[in-house]
């Protein structure tokens, strides 16, 4: 017979920010939209021809991409895959944020795919309620439901895969205009030093602009501090 598991109820304790740790991470899916339109990133450059116009672009998702990197989230809608190699005791905390678990058009699908300890993959979803997503904390995270447990796994490499979704679905009312200014400075500046030394006299290095520093500095990421 088989016994049912004790609930131990603890103090309530605020959200952790710490990233469970995962053995890799990959874009699944890349974004479909920039965060800047051509328009502007040309109007930042003050360029008026349409020459550089694949360059540009190709800057913007550079750029965008880099500033994602220092921040350690997602502007843009993308989606991510992460493995495990198996769950942890409670919540697990998904990188890159912000989660989302929802948009204008219903409900955005959090998959986690895992092995059995019989070699099996088996499938959970967060739209047949298999397990609970809280997309309202920074980083985003899932759990098991109230009186619950993760399954058991096999616990060899990569047992656990977790799809989710993260970012905005568009730069308008989301993304803050110190990022959106970070983004455009490393534009100009890619643009304008389109080598990683400058030549002369003598070769020297062209640093980033110290003003993108200080915007990385004030980009609010929501996380306690």
């Amino acid at each position: 017979m088989i016994q049912p598991s004790t609930i131990v109820y603890v103090t309530p304790k605020s959200p952790s920010s710490t990233v469970t740790p995962y053995r890799s991470l990959v874009r699944h899916t890349v974004p479909s939209v920039e965060p800047l339109t051509l328009a502007e990133a040309k109007e930042h450059c003050r360029v008026d021809t349409s020459d550089d116009d694949t360059y540009i672009s190709s800057l913007i998702s550079l750029s965008r991409s880099i500033v994602e990197d220092r921040l350690d989230r997602t502007l843009m809608t993308t989606v991510w895959e992460a493995r495990y190699d198996h769950f942890p005791m409670w919540e697990l905390v998904l990188p890159r944020p912000p989660l989302r678990a929802s948009n204008i058009n219903g409900s955005l699908e959090v998959t986690v795919t895992y092995r059995d300890e019989g070699g099996t993959n088996r499938q959970l979803l967060s739209s047949n309620g298999d397990f609970q997503v809280d997309d309202r904390a920074v980083p985003g995270r899932i759990y098991p439901n109230y009186s619950a447990v993760w399954p058991a796994v096999r616990g060899d490499e990569n047992s656990v895969t977790v799809k989710w979704t993260a970012g905005h679905e568009s730069s308008e009312s989301h993304l803050e205009p110190v990022c959106k200014h970070a983004i455009l400075l490393l534009i100009g500046h890619y643009y304008a030093n389109r080598e990683p030394a400058a030549a002369g006299w003598t070769s020297q290095t062209t640093p980033l602009p110290y003003t993108f520093e200080m915007l990385m500095s004030h980009c609010n990421t929501g996380i306690y501090r």
